[in-house]
């Protein structure tokens, strides 16, 4: 399966509407129609009913959603873990300090630290 398509399927869904998804998505409706209509035709299933007021899940699409969903969540969470790596200090630090700088202000300090940065 495509991650554009499943991407546009996903978004339609959450939406409701075609145009919404395009909106959310940067994309025209037009290209969210096409791209869900290649995802059914792949799949061989349809996967919404359309009506005037919007966009409904058939039973293959809710199970596709579900499936969604949880790629989704796992993409978000790979997003934060990826970033708290960044953001994460890492390596070894090295201190110099007059003697009575840190005696009095940097030693009281390093328990924290070292508790915080392991």
């Amino acid at each position: 399966m495509d991650w554009g398509k499943l991407k546009s399927f996903h978004a339609a869904a959450e939406a409701g509407s075609l145009t919404s998804a395009g909106e959310r998505l940067g994309i025209s409706q037009s290209a969210v129609s096409r791209q869900i209509a290649a995802l059914e035709e792949a799949l061989g299933v349809s996967l919404f009913q359309r009506h005037a007021r919007g966009l409904v899940l058939t039973d293959s699409g809710h199970t596709l959603f579900r499936s969604t969903m949880e790629m989704a969540t796992a993409a978000q969470s790979a997003n934060a873990l990826l970033k708290d790596q960044q953001e994460t200090p890492q390596g070894e630090l090295i201190v110099a300090a007059p003697v009575a700088f840190g005696s009095t202000w940097l030693v009281p300090r390093l328990g924290g630290f070292a508790r915080k940065h392991p």
